[in-house]
C-alpha cells in the first residue's frame, strides 16, 4: 500500500448522523466552537521564546522506522523531516526555499542541478558532501531500499556529483514538476557512512540515523513515545529549533488523544478526526484551528475499482456522482471542517497557484447541486435501474461507515441496489496492494494525499497507466498526452491548460468519484505558537517555528 499518496483513517469515534442532515444548501460551515476560523492564514504565529520542552501528537501509532524513506504515513511524516531535513525547505504556503541545497536550477527540462550550501553539517559534525547527497537520492531506486516515495523517482535516469558541491539529477523525459519532489522525504539526506555501516538495521529504534535537521532522536520505545532533543551544533542558526526537547505521543484513541489536549498534557495536534471538534472547540488549554478551504491536499473519493461491474457504464458512475449531496456530507459527518469535492485535485492543489484563476474558473464549471432527476434519467439510460453496485469501506472508521451509509442511500434514490461491506483494517488495506482483493467490489473508499500541491502529479497517480494508484486498468489516450504535456511544461498557466484538459476527461469518466476535501485541524496549547494550518508539516521541520509566545 502507497501510504504517501494514499491512507485510510484507521481511526476516530462516531458523530450523530442524521438522515436529515445532508439536505442541500451553501457551504460548509465552521462548527460553534471557541476555534479560530482561518480565511487566509496559513500559520499561527511564529514562536519568539524558548521552550523547554514540548509535547506534541505524533499521530495514531508510533513510526515503524526512523529511516524517513522507509514508511510515509502520517506519523512518519510528521516527525522525521525535523530529523532528516530534505534538500529544499518547504514553507506552511509550499513555496520552497533554501536549505541544505543552497540554490538549484533547472537548465532543461530534462536536468535539475543542486548547490549545497557548505555549512551544511551532520549531527555528528561531519560535513554533508556531494557523496551523501547522491547516496540519499538514489536509495529510492534501490528495491533493496524498498522506499516509499520510489515512485516520485520514476523518471530519474542518473543522479552525480557535477562539482564540488554540485549534484545533477537527470530525468528521462521532459519533467519540471520532479523539483518539488527534493522538498519531501524522498529528499532527505542521510550520512552514507553511517548508513552503509548499519546495513538493514539503518533505522531501527537501537541503531537510529544520523541526519541534518535540526533535532536528533534522543530516545524512542517504539510504541508510546519518541523523544527528540534539540540539535546543539546545528549548521543554520537561522533555522535552529526553540524547544530543548520534543516529546511526540502516539494515541490512537481521539477521545483520549482530545482529552489530553484539553487537560494540557499534550500541547499541541495536527490530522485530528471531525468528532473532536466539538470538545476541542471549547477547551480552556489552547485554541484548535480550522485551516481555510484548501489548506489540505487531501481528498476523500471512492474509487472504481472495476470497470466490469454495477459501476461499468460511465453514466452509472456519472449519475451517482450527481446526486452526491457534498455540501451535507462536509457539514453531517465532517463537521464543516471540510469542503464538497467536485474535481479529485480541488483547491488544496491549486490555491497559491499562479494560474489559481484559471484552475478556480474549470472547479467552479464542475461545482453543481445533487440533481436525483436527471441522476435518475442517467441510470435508466445506461440501463442500470436496479443493478448491484458493491462498495467496500474501513469499518473500524466512523466516518467511513456513515460515508458508506449515505452513498448507498443515494445510490438507491437513483435506482440503483447498493451493497455495503464494511472491512477489518488489514483486509481493508489489502485493497491498495491486491487486485484480487478489490477484484469482488465495484468500487471503495479512501481518503487520499500528497505532501505537495501539484494537480499534475495527482492526476497522473490514477490517470496515467504507470499511475501508482492506478487500481483499475484505467486508460484515456487524451488524459495521458495531456498529462505528460503538463509535466514537460514549465510556465503555470499553459500546464494548467494541459491538466485541465486532463480533468475534464476524468471528471466525465470517472474511474475516482471526488466527494469531499478536509480542511487543516490544529490544536495548539496556550503556552506555544508558531505551528503551519497547512499540510505544509508532513516531511518538513515545522518544529523549528514552534516556541513560547
Amino acid at each position: 500500500m502507497n501510504t504517501r499518496l494514499l491512507r485510510a483513517a484507521l481511526s476516530g469515534t462516531a458523530v450523530a448522523l442524521l438522515a436529515t442532515a445532508c439536505g442541500s444548501g451553501g457551504a460548509a460551515k465552521t462548527p460553534d466552537a471557541k476555534s479560530n476560523f482561518s480565511t487566509s492564514q496559513v500559520t499561527t504565529a511564529p514562536g519568539t521564546q524558548p521552550l523547554s520542552s514540548l509535547t506534541w501528537s505524533g499521530d495514531y501509532r508510533a513510526p515503524y522506522s526512523e529511516d524517513p524513506v522507509k514508511t510515509a504515513d502520517y506519523p512518519e511524516e510528521t516527525i522525521l523531516g525535523n530529523v532528516c531535513e530534505p534538500l529544499i525547505r518547504v514553507a506552511a504556503d509550499y513555496t520552497m526555499h533554501p536549505g541544505i541545497a543552497k540554490s538549484w536550477s533547472q537548465p532543461d527540462s530534462k536536468h535539475v542541478v543542486v548547490e549545497l550550501d557548505p555549512r551544511a553539517t551532520f549531527s555528528d559534525g561531519k560535513p554533508v558532501t556531494t557523496d551523501d547527497v547522491v547516496y540519499s537520492l538514489v536509495r529510492n531506486l534501490d528495491p533493496a531500499v524498498a522506499s516509499n516515495y520510489a515512485d516520485s523517482f520514476n523518471d530519474v535516469d542518473t543522479v552525480k556529483a557535477t562539482g564540488p558541491h554540485e549534484v545533477t539529477v537527470s530525468l528521462t523525459k521532459p519533467d519540471y514538476i520532479f523539483v518539488r519532489n527534493l522538498g519531501i522525504l524522498a529528499a532527505a539526506v542521510v550520512e552514507k557512512s553511517f548508513a552503509v555501516k548499519a546495513g538493514a538495521n539503518f533505522g531501527n529504534a537501537n541503531v537510529g540515523v544520523v541526519c541534518a535537521g535540526p533535532y536528533t532522536v534522543q530516545s524512542f520505545d517504539g510504541t508510546n513515545q519518541m523523544v527528540l532533543k534539540k540539535n546543539a551544533n546545528y549548521w543554520d542558526p537561522s533555522h535552529a529549533g526553540k524547544a530543548e526537547t520534543v516529546t511526540f505521543k502516539f494515541l490512537a484513541d481521539p477521545s483520549a488523544l482530545a482529552n489530553a489536549l484539553s487537560s494540557g498534557t499534550v500541547q499541541g495536534a495536527f490530522d485530528l478526526q471531525s468528532s473532536t471538534i466539538a470538545q476541542l472547540g471549547k477547551a480552556a488549554a489552547g485554541k484548535l484551528y480550522i485551516g481555510e478551504s484548501g489548506s489540505t491536499t487531501q481528498n476523500v473519493d471512492l474509487i472504481v475499482s472495476s470497470f466490469s461491474g454495477g459501476l461499468a457504464d460511465a453514466r452509472t458512475r456519472q449519475a451517482l456522482s450527481a446526486a452526491i449531496d457534498r455540501v451535507g456530507i462536509a457539514k453531517a459527518i465532517y463537521g464543516g471542517a471540510a469542503d464538497p469535492l467536485y474535481a479529485v485535485a480541488g483547491p488544496g492543489f491549486w490555491l497559491n497557484n499562479p494560474a489559481k484563476a484559471t484552475y478556480q474558473a474549470a472547479y467552479d464549471e464542475l461545482s453543481k447541486a445533487p440533481d436525483i432527476a436527471a441522476a435518475t434519467k442517467l441510470v435508466q439510460q445506461a440501463g442500470a435501474t436496479g443493478k448491484q453496485v458493491s462498495i467496500a469501506y474501513a469499518a473500524g472508521t466512523p466516518s467511513q461507515t456513515q460515508l458508506a451509509q449515505v452513498l448507498q442511500q443515494t445510490g438507491q434514490a437513483i435506482g440503483l441496489k447498493v451493497k455495503l461491506v464494511g472491512l477489518p483494517d488489514q483486509q481493508y488495506g489489502s485493497l491498495f496492494t491486491d487486485p484480487k482483493a478489490r477484484a469482488s467490489y465495484d468500487g471503495f473508499l479512501t481518503i487520499n494525499y500528497m505532501e505537495y500541491p501539484e494537480a499534475a502529479t495527482m492526476y497522473a497517480s490514477y490517470g496515467t497507466k504507470s499511475g501508482v494508484q492506478n487500481f483499475n486498468g484505467y486508460a484515456n489516450p487524451g488524459v495521458q498526452a495531456a498529462l505528460d504535456a503538463a509535466q514537460a511544461t514549465d510556465d503555470p498557466q499553459a500546464r494548467a491548460q494541459q491538466v485541465l484538459k486532463a480533468q475534464q476527461l476524468l471528471s466525465q469518466d470517472l474511474p475516482w468519484i471526488p466527494i469531499v476535501q478536509p480542511r487543516a485541524l490544529l490544536f495548539q496549547s496556550k503556552a506555544v505558537t508558531g505551528a503551519p494550518l497547512t499540510f505544509s508539516y508532513m516531511d518538513n521541520a515545522w518544529v523549528t517555528a514552534v516556541g513560547a509566545p
